[in-house]
């Protein structure tokens, strides 16, 4: 199997600690310092957390610590000691409020910012892709920094793993191995009433929850503490440098939770490095949220965006001491996976998220269905699911995290039969992950905008390409590096760009990247008769999927409308479960209305969004008419939300009139004591159609039937319907809207 440069780095250390400590990598000093390992600092400086984000911290100081002991970071060409954004892992984990990918709109549920995490969620976070990155990069605690960003620094840790001392501390020497080989650690504690000066312990007995993350970074057997049996565990606090001793304390060996918790001690972020792959092909978003105990076998199907080249696959195990085998197939048929491409098998000791580098690279077409299997020898397999997440370091508190799944993506063996996991649980996907590089990479300066939308594009490879070739998603291309496009018409557009170096041929891709906006919220003309309830319907064309509308809009003119209520029936955003009046000021005729769906989209189209409904007063006049705009008022504009942007459509507005009809065949436009359809309108039409009389007062209600024919709106027809609805017990005439 290949090696990475980390993995040579750490043989290397291993062999010097056998050097120094004899054969037996067991045989441990009494006492051990990171920040002094043979006259070398391997521990980043101590920081102040702002509010409950230790868990960040205990993580990125793990992973800054991995990179000092390999020189990874140095070897990156960065400069100074490591410095990882602790915040932009608390911002874009996708476990709370702010986003979470999985709901739609993405914002409004999980835990709550700056409030709490662990190690599974940084863990989910960091094994996508998304970070970490630098401090200089997306260090904001007050407000969220971008997600992404072309000028980003991203590292990768290449395994995750979790270690326990044991209850009688039988496999703390694994504990202090790690230590020493890959560096800082990440742990958690209970902060309370359990401090001796600046020593922790809090007894097995205690009931309380851990609520804090902390670094250990070195350790002491003979340091006293609150516990009955001396040993220590050195740690770097994130409280700032005037607190403890310069930021750091000690915590018994036999504390309750310090490297005892299952899931939050002591976690090691092993062979970080600068991330090595351009695409990262994965379902669950959450990562590791529950296991299907007894499973051995699973696979996820997915499909290449790009000519690029399968480099490794990762997934967790769930247990110690696991044998494994990775195998990519080309086909999945009659319930058997088929054509196997390449596999590779081995070892893994600990618990944890691990990356197994394939043997050879893999080479994939755009379209190419793909299949990883993952076979492992006990423990069953991780899965993502919506989940209720339990320990949250810096929290209160317990929390739904909802995710999603889709069928067909994730597969597991039972009795011979491969079964789809949605049907087991329809919001799990396993956490078996394709990770791949293509070596082009592209940008442009604006990604969204209206239409006509000007765009540069910068594309980059690690080859020395002959050839470049864009293809820009709406039927155009270009063949330089660099080049600018107009997209004409709004719609969402892939984008993607090929090389060619002699026989070789690679190419990324990215999925509606650019967004060329042509949105619009129309309020559509319409007539009423004097005296009733007018449906005026405005429309949305939008050009990406919503989630929900802000419709603001007044009216004026000679009418004198009043506004009577909304409905959404029959329209677009009828799948809206929000639907409310956030603003009323029937004095000044502005109102402002939200809809808002709860886990579905409006999908990109144009259509009826909302019908408002207005009064048209009795002595309403033909020829009088209202305006009715949605251009906004004081602070109130019209919005359409999406998970892709938020923004403000072009509005346009339209005119309610009056209707002289009030009652279709009411030819005459006499309201008698018997109603206003009577013998006298036949004899009124009659008279009009066959003898030169003059014609109806209104012509809409002389057009009984309602129907427009060869020869006008009034006809035969017309008197004929109005014969047999007064003598042969005929369907009344339509009504006038």
């Amino acid at each position: 199997m290949k090696r990475t440069v980390w993995m040579k780095t750490t043989g290397i250390i291993i062999t010097v600690l056998c050097l120094l400590f004899g054969s037996a990598i067991a045989d441990f000093p009494s006492s051990f310092d990171l920040r002094n390992y043979n006259g070398q600092n391997y521990v980043t400086a101590v920081k102040n957390q702002q509010g409950g984000t230790c868990w960040t911290h205990g993580t990125m100081a793990s992973m800054e610590g991995n990179m000092l002991m390999t020189g990874a970071w140095a070897a990156a060409g960065e400069s100074g000691e490591p410095n990882l954004a602790e915040y932009h892992l608390d911002w874009w984990n996708g476990f709370n409020e702010h986003n979470n990918d999985d709901v739609s709109p993405p914002t409004g549920t999980g835990l709550v910012v700056h409030e709490g995490g662990d190690y599974r969620v940084a863990a989910a976070y960091l094994s996508r892709g998304e970070g970490a990155v630098r401090d200089i990069d997306g260090q904001s605690f007050d407000d969220p920094p971008l997600r992404f960003d072309s000028s980003y620094h991203y590292f990768y840790p290449h395994d995750i793993e979790w270690y326990t001392a044991g209850p009688n501390l039988e496999t703390i020497d694994t504990i202090k191995q790690k230590l020493m080989t890959y560096g800082a650690m990440a742990t958690c504690m209970c902060v309370g009433n359990y401090w001796w000066g600046y020593t922790h312990y809090q007894p097995p007995s205690s009931t309380e929850e851990p609520n804090h993350s902390i670094t250990i970074v070195g350790w002491d057997d003979n340091k006293t503490t609150g516990a009955p049996q001396p040993g220590a565990w050195l740690c770097k606090n994130s409280w700032g440098t005037g607190w403890g001793y310069s930021g750091y304390f000690w915590i018994s060996y036999y504390d309750k939770h310090a490297c005892k918790h299952p899931d939050m001690g002591a976690v090691s972020f092993i062979g970080v490095e600068p991330l090595p792959y351009d695409r990262i092909y994965y379902y669950d978003y959450h990562g590791w949220r529950d296991t299907l105990e007894n499973c051995t076998e699973a696979f996820n199907h997915f499909v290449a965006t790009g000519k690029e080249e399968l480099l490794a696959v990762s997934f967790y195990t769930v247990t110690d001491n696991v044998n494994y085998t990775v195998t990519i197939y080309d086909d999945f048929a009659s319930n058997e996976l088929l054509n196997p491409l390449a596999t590779t098998s081995g070892f893994i000791a600990h618990t944890g998220y691990h990356t197994i580098d394939l043997d050879s690279p893999l080479l994939t077409k755009p379209g190419d269905d793909f299949y990883v299997y993952v076979q492992l020898s006990a423990g069953g397999h991780a899965y993502d699911c919506t989940s209720d997440v339990p320990v949250l370091l810096g929290a209160a508190y317990r929390t739904i995290v909802p995710s999603v799944a889709h069928p067909d993506e994730s597969y597991y063996r039972s009795g011979g039969d491969w079964l789809d996991l949605y049907e087991y649980n329809n919001s799990a996907n396993f956490c078996i992950k394709a990770l791949a590089k293509s070596g082009v990479s592209f940008t442009a300066d604006t990604t969204l905008g209206w239409a006509p939308l000007d765009v540069h594009f910068y594309a980059n490879s690690i080859y020395n390409p002959d050839a470049w070739i864009w293809d820009f998603g709406d039927g155009d291309s270009a063949f330089t590096q660099t080049t600018q496009h107009t997209y004409t018409l709004g719609g969402m557009y892939d984008v993607s760009v090929e090389v060619h170096e002699g026989t070789l041929e690679r190419s990324a891709f990215k999925k509606e990247y650019i967004i060329a906006l042509a949105d619009t919220m129309t309020v559509h003309d319409t007539q009423g008769a004097k005296y009733s309830s007018t449906a005026m319907s405005i429309y949305a064309n939008n050009t990406i999927p919503l989630q929900s509308f802000i419709i603001p809009f007044e009216y004026f003119g000679t009418l004198g409308i009043t506004f009577d209520s909304f409905s959404t029936a029959g329209c677009r955003t009828d799948v809206c479960e929000m639907q409310s009046i956030v603003n009323s000021d029937p004095n000044n005729k502005r109102y402002t209305i939200s809809l808002q769906t709860a886990n579905t989209v409006i999908p990109p189209g144009y259509g009826e969004i909302i019908k408002l409904y207005f009064h048209i007063p009795w002595n309403a006049v033909e020829g009088q008419e209202d305006t009715v705009v949605v251009d906004g008022y004081n602070a109130n504009l019209p919005v359409f939300y999406g998970q892709l942007a938020q923004y403000n459509p072009i509005p346009i507005g339209g005119v309610i009139g009056v209707s002289c009809c009030l009652n279709r065949g009411n030819v005459d436009g006499i309201i008698m004591p018997g109603g206003p359809v009577d013998v006298a309108d036949v004899t009124y039409l009659v008279d009009y159609l066959f003898n030169g009389g003059a014609p109806p007062p209104c012509e809409i209600e002389g057009n009984v039937d309602g129907v427009i024919g060869p020869g006008g709106p009034i006809d035969i027809a017309d008197l004929t319907y109005l014969v047999a609805y007064l003598f042969s017990g005929g369907p009344e005439p339509p009504s006038c809207q």
